[in-house]
C-alpha cells in the first residue's frame, strides 16, 4: 500500500556573509536587516543556530512573538537594534524555521510539499504562537497536494489529522473537503476518532463529536431516502391497492352468465414492485443491512443505479403506476445527493451550529429566524 510521502528536503538556508555576527555563530538571515535573533538549539545537525528575523514582522504577526521580544529587551533599552531570544525547548526546530520563513514571506525557502505530520506540526505551532491570520493562504498549496493525492488514491493520508490541521489553520475549503472525505470513507462499523482525541483539548474533542454526529445524521438521511424508493413498491403489496383487472380496489367483478366470478386479480403492480425491490437488493441499496461498509460506496451505488426494464403495458386504470413512481423517486434521490454537503462547514462549526453570516465555503443551510 502506498505511504504518505515525506516532506521535501528542507529549504536552503542562507548564512550570513560572515561566519561570526557580533560574536554569534551560525546565523541564518531570514531577514538580513532584521534585529531579532532567535537561537535554536539545533538545526540540520548544526548546534546552535541563530535565525535573524525582523522585529517589526514578529510584532505585527503575533502577540506571542511581541511578548517574547519585550521580555528579551532590557527595561532601559525598549528599542535596541538587536534583541536576542531563545526558542522554547519543546518546539520542533524544523517547524519553527518553516514558520519564520512563512511569516517573512520567504516563499523561495518553502518546500513544494509537506507530509501530513509536518503540516499538523506546523498547524499546532501556528496555534501556539497565535499567528493564524499571518500564515493565511501560505498552506493552501500543501493542503491541495495532499487532498489531490488522497482523492486519487496514490497515497494514504490520515484524514482526521488533515481535518484537525485545517481547523487549527482556519482553512475552510479543505476543512470541508477532508470532513466530507472522512464522512464518506470512514467504515460505518468503526469510530477511529475515539483514540485520536483522548489527549486533545475541548475544541478538538467537540470537533470529533460533531464529525461523528454528522456521519450518523447522514446515515439516518440515507435510510429515509431509501424508504422513498421502497414506498411505491410496498404500496403495491398493500391491501388497499389490491384490485381485480379493470375494477377499482374494493369492487368485485360482475358474475358471468352462470353466476360465477369471472374477474382475476391484477398483478402488474406486484410484479413491478418485486422486480424493483430485487434490483435494490442486488445493488446492496436495500435493506440497510445489505449496505456497503462506507457511506461513500453507498452514495456511488445510488448514483450508478439504473432502473431495470419492466413492461407494464398490461396495467389497468386502477393500477398504482409503480414504474413511474419508482423512477421519480430514483431521480429525486440522485439529485438530492448530488447537491448535498456531506462534510462540515468550519464557519458553522465555530458558530456552534449555523453561521448567521455568509460562510467562506458555499453550502446550503436553513435560514435563521
Amino acid at each position: 500500500m502506498p505511504q504518505s510521502p515525506p516532506s521535501e528536503r528542507s529549504p536552503k538556508r542562507r548564512r550570513s556573509s560572515s561566519p561570526n555576527k557580533d560574536g554569534i555563530e551560525n546565523v541564518i538571515e531570514i531577514s538580513p536587516t532584521g534585529g531579532a535573533l532567535l537561537v535554536l538549539k539545533e538545526l540540520a545537525g548544526v548546534k546552535p543556530v541563530t535565525l535573524q528575523l525582523s522585529q517589526d514582522i514578529l510584532e505585527a504577526t503575533s502577540n506571542m512573538f511581541a511578548s517574547m521580544l519585550q521580555n528579551a529587551r532590557l527595561p532601559e533599552e525598549p528599542k535596541v537594534h538587536e534583541v536576542l531570544m531563545y526558542a522554547d525547548d519543546e518546539d520542533d526546530v524544523e517547524t519553527l524555521y518553516l514558520l519564520c520563513n512563512i511569516l517573512h514571506l520567504r516563499n523561495d525557502k518553502l518546500p513544494p510539499r509537506l507530509s501530513v505530520d509536518a503540516l499538523c506540526s506546523l498547524a499546532k505551532m501556528v496555534r501556539k504562537y497565535k499567528c493564524t491570520t499571518a500564515v493565511g493562504r501560505a498552506t493552501m498549496g500543501w493542503f491541495d497536494r495532499l487532498y489531490s493525492a488522497a482523492k486519487a488514491g496514490t497515497v494514504v493520508v490520515d484524514v482526521w489529522k488533515m481535518i484537525e490541521a485545517a481547523y487549527l489553520l482556519d482553512e475552510p475549503v479543505y476543512f470541508a473537503r477532508f470532513a466530507e472525505k472522512w464522512v464518506l470513507e470512514e467504515p460505518l462499523a468503526t469510530n477511529s476518532l475515539a483514540a485520536a482525541v483522548k489527549t486533545a483539548d475541548d475544541s478538538i474533542k467537540r470537533l470529533a463529536v460533531e464529525l461523528h454526529n454528522r456521519r450518523q445524521a447522514q446515515m439516518i438521511a440515507l435510510k429515509s431516502d431509501v424508504d422513498l424508493l421502497v414506498n411505491p413498491c410496498s404500496v403495491a403489496f398493500s391491501k388497499s391497492a389490491r384490485h381485480y383487472t379493470d375494477y377499482a380496489p374494493g369492487m368485485m367483478p360482475d358474475p358471468d352468465d352462470d353466476g360465477k366470478m369471472s374477474g382475476s386479480i391484477c398483478h402488474v403492480d406486484e410484479q413491478a414492485a418485486t422486480t424493483f425491490l430485487g434490483s435494490l437488493r442486488d445493488e446492496s441499496i436495500w435493506p440497510p443491512l445489505a449496505w456497503p461498509t462506507t457511506l461513500g460506496a453507498l452514495v456511488s451505488t445510488i448514483q450508478a443505479f439504473r432502473i431495470p426494464e419492466y413492461d407494464d403495458c398490461d396495467k389497468c386504470d386502477f393500477c398504482e403506476d409503480v414504474k413511474t413512481a419508482f423512477g421519480t423517486a430514483v431521480e429525486l434521490i440522485k439529485k438530492m445527493h448530488k447537491e448535498r454537503l456531506w462534510g462540515l462547514c468550519l464557519d458553522c462549526f465555530r458558530a456552534g451550529g449555523i453561521n448567521a453570516g455568509e460562510c467562506r465555503y458555499e453550502h446550503s443551510k436553513p435560514r435563521l429566524k
